[in-house]
């Protein structure tokens, strides 16, 4: 595929262990939830966790169009608020609805991106909220309509060493670089500071994409990495990019054909991509190098924790959690983690936010006896 290459080019020029208490993660007990909104959010999909050194913060839009439409709330070790929940300064919304909120703190500024939608069109929105002076939103540029519960069409990942954030979004449809049977379809890429959205590449065009999870990101030490999910008949297949400026090297590779793509995330540093293959989870590192790829199984990630850290493990798949982090729900199991649901490690415990029958609620797993209990 010739978009492969031109897309590696275009992208690239521009820029001590807990004790060995185990459980099995597929047998998660199920933690009576705590409501944190009842009502007025703006779709299932606009809510997101984030990590503070000091635990975890839920950010949800609520339908109210008006100024101070974001709200957020820290949360305790326990899934309950620290303190009242607060409105943000953020200006009146440009459209309808906000979906596939996604956020990510860069140092203290808080950057956010997510997509506006009326019922003819829909828009990829950005904010960095600095503390220091009203945020401004930016208007990315136009977006694919989508529905109000997929999750993956923009993405934001802190690009913590330039003091910057990178913002990647499904477009419209676009001009193919070589002939299809049917439209291919525009990726647009921004890098985001306090009231600045900068272009960084030209767009990508690509052929059918997925419905949700459309686009991966993941930055690791001196690299980038982004993918795409498209569909080759009844297939999905992720594409991933990655892109190393010193020495120069890009490499592109695609991964895990039939599965769909779940979230990508970094183990020790290395990124790998997290995938449903027909009902069964498989992760395979994203590969830097000349390196062989090989996937792993983790549908029954063993558990070992303590009261102050965890791990993950299944064959290659370790994932050690000890600070506060978000992003985590790729990597558990359906039984963790409803769909569409976000997942975060508060630095005690696993803490689960998600949506149901309009409101928004969380479920804490503690560790008890070597293994995630109810509290």
């Amino acid at each position: 595929m010739k978009w492969l290459a031109l897309a590696l080019c275009l992208v690239g020029c521009a820029q001590s262990k807990p004790k060995p208490t185990l459980g099995s993660a597929s047998a998660a007990p199920r933690t009576p939830p705590s409501a944190v909104v009842s009502a007025g959010l703006s779709s299932p999909s606009a809510f997101e966790l984030v990590a503070r050194p000091e635990g975890l913060q839920l950010l949800w839009a609520t339908a109210a169009p008006g100024a101070g439409w974001l709200s957020e709330v820290e949360l305790s070790h326990s899934g309950a608020p620290r303190r009242q929940p607060r409105s943000l300064a953020l200006p009146p919304r440009m459209l309808g609805r906000v979906t596939d909120l996604a956020a990510s703190y860069v140092g203290a500024e808080l950057a956010l991106a997510w997509l506006e939608q009326s019922d003819r069109e829909a828009r990829a929105m950005a904010a960095v909220i600095t503390g220091r002076e009203p945020a401004e939103l930016l208007d990315l540029g136009s977006a694919a309509l989508t529905a109000d519960s997929a999750r993956g069409n923009i993405a934001l990942v802190a690009e913590t060493e330039q003091q910057r954030a990178l913002v990647m979004w499904r477009g419209l449809s676009s001009p193919c670089i070589e002939p299809q049977s049917s439209p291919c379809v525009g990726f647009s890429f921004r890098r985001l500071r306090p009231g600045i959205a900068e272009a960084s590449g030209i767009p990508l065009s690509v052929p059918v994409p997925c419905a949700s999870h459309s686009v991966q990101l993941a930055v690791s030490p001196g690299r980038f990495h982004y993918g795409v999910c498209t569909r080759e008949g009844a297939d999905a297949l992720t594409t991933m990019f990655s892109i190393q400026h010193e020495p120069p090297y890009a490499r592109a590779e695609p991964l895990l054909k039939g599965c769909s793509p779940l979230g990508s995330l970094l183990l020790a540093g290395a990124p790998w991509l997290v995938a449903d293959c027909h009902g069964k989870r498989r992760a395979v590192p994203i590969p830097l190098a000349d390196e062989k790829v090989q996937f792993e199984a983790i549908d029954a990630p063993k558990i070992t924790c303590t009261p102050e850290r965890a791990e993950l493990r299944q064959g290659r798949f370790v994932l050690g959690l000890r600070e506060p982090r978000a992003g985590l729900e790729a990597a558990l199991p359906s039984s963790f983690v409803p769909t569409g649901g976000r997942a975060g490690w508060t630095g005690k415990s696993l803490l689960v936010a998600f949506e149901s029958g309009g409101q928004l609620q969380t479920r804490v797993h503690v560790c008890r006896g070597g293994t995630l209990s109810a509290p």
